[in-house]
Formats: structure tokens, C-alpha cells, sequence
């Protein structure tokens, strides 16, 4: 079976095989509740003609061919993943460069990026300090540092209930945290921007109310379809409920908050 998804960026149409590629329709359907808020703060930013600009955990590519167009042909747009096969295509076109990459392992060119971009990636990582003083080296005096964490503590809060998804939620950001996944990632960026020697750092929330049944609510939906065998193991919830739950997000009635998205800024100090 194969399926066609549309991007948020709606130039860009993915064929996946549904037997492996669950992990694209994941990656776009998180673009569909992150992206607009990203690509906002982008032009806040001031991302614009000839800047150098380096996306970290690039997923499908959404952000980083966003930046491709602000930075223009004048600019740099580089990609950086620990797997690259959906970002191949960009490649090839010139779009991006791309470079695949562990960045727990890899270093980073010194001084090269008027901006480094990393949503969701940080608050997975062990030494997370260490990852953030490498994007640090990597920026030019002066450049901007820009973290996107969540804070899930918000996440499926409706008008349907108090404990509406409230046990599945506990139950697989529970096994998150036990493999390293820190719920509250978005506060620590905070902290270690603070820590890296950055000027000028803010920290500034934002949520989406999500609608079941959207290409939203998929996301969630797919986060429950892959953490299931591992509660229903774990004894925390019955099989029975999980697919109770994802008919739930999947209900047009049912509608609920995502995590706090908490983006961090920081820029790096023009002279030594």
C-alpha cells in the first residue's frame, strides 16, 4: 500500500511504502502543528538575502527549505540529519546542502552561521550541554542560536474532560523519560543557553489547539499507534484503550491542546 501526503510546505508531496514509512507521515503531520509558528519566528528573526543558516534534526525538510527561501541564492541553507534519505531530493535539486550527521558524535565547522536552528531534537539527547556549545562555535559573531522544546504538561487538556487521553499521555511520555526524553526540554534549553555564554537569550511559549480528526491529530494518533506495544508490555494501559484513544483524536467533536512548543533565542557575542 502506498500513500500521498502533502507537506506543509505545499510544493513538496512525499510517496511513502505504509510497511517502513510511518516515520515520514510522523515528520510531516509534526510539521503541520510546528511549522507555522516556526517559519513566524524565522522572519521575526530577521533570517533574510545571504545568510548562512545551518537546520539541525532537519526530519523531511519543511524548516530547512523554508530558511532556503528567506536566505535566497545569495545564502547557505545546509540540512543536517542522522538520516538523509528524505532530504535527498533537495540535494539533488540544489535546494539544500546536505549533511548527515550525528551531532552527539560530529563537530560542526567554527564560525560559519549567521543562524542554527534545532526543533525537537535537543530535549532526546544525552550531554546536551556539550551539543549546545557546538552550536555555539559554530555560529559567527553574532549569530542567532534558536531552540524549539516542548514542555508536554499542557498536552491533550480539553473541554471533554480533566483526564480526557490523560492515561495514555502518562503512560508514553512515562517510557519517554525512562529512555532519555526529557518532557520538560523546552525550560532546559533555558538554562544551557544561559549557561553557553549566549547574550540577549529569551524564552517565549506557544500551543495549538488541535481538531481530531486533522492532519494534526494524526501526529498523535501515529505517537500512540508506535508507543502501544510498549505500554500494553509495560502493563500501564490495555490494547483495548489504546485503540479507544485513537478513535478519540480521530472524533472531528474532540478538540485539545498540544504541548507548549517553548522557543529559546540566544545570540553569540560579537567580540570575545
Amino acid at each position: 500500500m502506498t500513500t500521498t501526503v502533502q507537506s506543509a510546505d505545499a510544493s513538496q508531496e512525499y510517496v511513502f511504502d505504509s510497511s517502513w514509512d510511518k516515520e515520514t507521515e510522523r515528520l510531516i503531520t509534526n510539521e503541520a502543528i510546528w511549522d507555522p509558528g516556526t517559519f513566524e519566528r524565522f522572519e521575526k528573526l530577521g533570517v533574510s538575502e545571504g545568510w548562512h543558516v545551518l537546520e539541525v534534526g532537519a526530519g523531511s525538510g519543511a524548516a530547512a527549505r523554508r530558511l532556503a527561501q528567506l536566505v535566497g541564492p545569495t545564502g547557505r541553507a545546509v540540512a543536517a540529519d542522522l538520516k538523509t534519505v528524505r532530504l535527498l531530493e533537495d540535494q539533488k535539486k540544489g535546494t539544500l546542502d546536505v549533511w548527515e550527521i550525528d551531532i552527539r558524535e560530529d563537530e560542526l565547522p567554527e564560525n560559519s552561521f549567521d543562524l542554527v536552528h534545532a526543533r525537537m531534537l535537543v530535549q532526546h539527547l544525552p550531554g546536551r550541554q556539550a551539543v549546545i556549545d557546538k552550536f555555539v562555535r559554530a555560529l559567527r559573531p553574532g549569530g542567532l542560536l534558536f531552540l524549539e522544546d516542548t514542555d508536554s504538561s499542557t498536552l491533550f487538556r480539553s473541554a471533554s474532560g480533566e483526564d480526557f487521553l490523560q492515561d495514555v499521555r502518562a503512560a508514553g511520555y512515562g517510557l519517554m523519560r525512562e529512555a532519555g526524553h526529557d518532557p520538560r526540554g523546552g525550560h532546559v534549553d533555558l538554562e544551557l543557553a544561559l549557561a553557553s555564554g549566549l547574550e540577549d537569550v529569551t524564552a517565549e511559549g506557544r500551543v495549538v489547539m488541535v481538531r481530531g480528526g486533522s492532519e494534526q491529530a494524526r501526529h498523535y494518533q501515529l505517537w500512540l499507534e508506535f508507543m502501544a506495544p510498549q505500554i500494553v508490555a509495560a502493563g500501564l494501559v490495555t490494547q483495548e484503550r489504546i485503540t479507544e484513544a485513537i478513535t478519540e483524536m480521530g472524533d472531528p467533536s474532540h478538540n485539545w491542546l498540544s504541548q507548549v512548543q517553548i522557543s529559546t533565542v540566544g545570540r553569540k557575542p560579537r567580540t570575545a
